[in-house]
């Protein structure tokens, strides 16, 4: 059998039919055939370790149908780094034990953090430790104050030698991501994949939690304008909304003010924020004061809430660690604490990062350096440190390498936690214990529990 339609739709409508007849789909040029048979190209995944699935055709997103989805209908326009593919279907597959197990770290390392980042709420001291200026703790406190706590989190998780899942981290303020969570597993789909489950209902969730705070008002995406990267999140996080009726208004963050007692955005009063923009980014704004005084009020409501910036700190970390060692939160310590000459000498144990530091930007594996080199890097990170920044030190998590169609590979597995409640995955690849955006990401299936 054939089905050919507009391009456009015919990945979903084809996924739809693979589910209901559990046939296969194997795409040809333009064309989308049905076969009642699973070729033997198809690799069946592991039951046991972590794989990432071959797939019979080993380049899907060179099909015309699923390169015009990705761009078209999930807004992926980033899909190339340095000439080579950001993203591609071939799917990672989590056997039952260990998606339980990622579930069950992700949500406690939420807890964990969160409860003492909660701390600096109320703790003048507490909260100097985090070298946060007046206008991030002016929109923190705003938050806090009004029980504005909704929330977007991804924990990113690293399988070491033992099958434990440790938090190298969390983004707990504008977690990305959204365009492959929704879109690669439904790709993998159309491509043939059709064991496992897909356990992402990240973008949904997030719309259905958005449309709720706005409570029938407008909702306001706010986002660095110039980024494509971060224009794709938004807009396909304000083409959902309309589509559920609900009117969105991307804008700068410097855009927001209060009119009459409104939080507007040219002259249009929102009800709800989404904010993909760092909140310690919007130091220094002229509407900070608008902003916070609008969450104060619950004229407007947020997600993330500025309240959790200080989970966002990788500080919290070490406040955890220091606080009752949380089994998923590797051994971590504000830099301070440690003697240069033990992270010296132990360089292959030990990762230094900027508290504040996203996209992997200055985090630096002692295990990638010359002795000399990371001998400076220790040098310059505790300079920097004694002059107002905060940093840690963490112990470096030994990984398992894991199968995949391009060798053994390393997995950072990003888990989404919407209100404390695991959300779904964004799965990264690399060769080394740096993942950064030249990373490979990859659709995230979990295996059924074994009978």
């Amino acid at each position: 059998m054939v089905a050919v339609g507009h391009p456009a739709t015919s990945t979903e409508r084809v996924a739809r039919e693979n589910q209901r007849t559990g046939r296969r789909t194997v795409l040809v040029g333009f064309l989308l055939v049905l076969h009642d048979a699973v070729p033997p190209g198809l690799r069946d995944f592991d039951s046991q370790g972590l794989s990432v699935v071959a797939l019979s055709h080993s380049d899907p997103l060179s099909e015309p149908s699923l390169a015009r989805d990705l761009a078209q209908r999930f807004l992926l326009w980033d899909a190339f780094v340095a000439g080579r593919r950001r993203v591609d279907v071939h799917p990672l597959v989590l056997p039952h034990r260990l998606h339980e197990a990622a579930v069950h770290a992700a949500e406690e390392v939420v807890r964990a953090v969160s409860r003492v980042a909660d701390r600096a709420h109320e703790d003048a001291a507490e909260r100097s430790r985090y070298r946060f200026d007046a206008d991030v703790v002016r929109l923190a406190s705003a938050a806090h104050s009004a029980g504005d706590r909704a929330s977007l989190v991804r924990v990113d998780l690293l399988l070491d030698e033992t099958g434990t899942f440790r938090a190298c981290e969390i983004n707990a303020d504008c977690p990305g991501g959204h365009n492959e969570a929704l879109g690669l597993p439904r790709l993998a789909r159309a491509a043939g994949f059709l064991s496992a489950r897909d356990p992402t209902h990240v973008v949904p969730g997030l719309v259905a939690r958005l449309r709720d705070l706005a409570d029938g008002g407008a909702v306001g995406l706010l986002l660095a304008t110039g980024y494509a990267e971060d224009l794709q999140v938004c807009a396909l996080v304000a083409r959902e909304l309309e589509r559920e009726g609900t009117p969105a208004l991307l804008a700068p963050p410097t855009a927001p003010r209060l009119r009459g007692g409104d939080l507007c955005i040219g002259g249009r009063p929102v009800r709800a924020l989404y904010r993909y923009f760092p909140t310690e980014w919007m130091s220094g704004q002229h509407n900070v004061e608008d902003i916070a005084r609008a969450i104060e009020t619950s004229r407007v409501r947020t997600l993330t809430s500025p309240a959790h910036i200080f989970a966002q700190s990788k500080l919290a970390f070490a406040r955890a660690w220091a606080d009752h060692r949380p089994a998923s939160i590797p051994e971590t310590y504000e830099l301070s604490e440690i003697p240069a000459q033990q992270l010296t000498q132990e360089r292959a144990s030990w990762v230094v990062k900027r508290s504040m530091g996203r996209v992997g930007d200055e985090v630096f594996v002692g295990a990638l350096f010359a002795d000399a080199s990371w001998g400076q890097v220790v040098q310059h990170s505790r300079a920097l440190a004694d002059q107002g920044q905060s940093w840690i030190a963490q112990r470096f998590v030994q990984q398992q390498r894991v199968p995949t169609p391009w060798g053994d590979r390393l997995v950072t597995l990003g888990a989404y936690v919407a209100d404390g409640r695991f959300a779904g995955y964004f799965a990264r690849l690399s060769s080394h214990s740096h993942v950064s955006h030249d990373a490979l990401c990859v659709p995230v299936f979990a295996a059924p529990e074994p009978s």
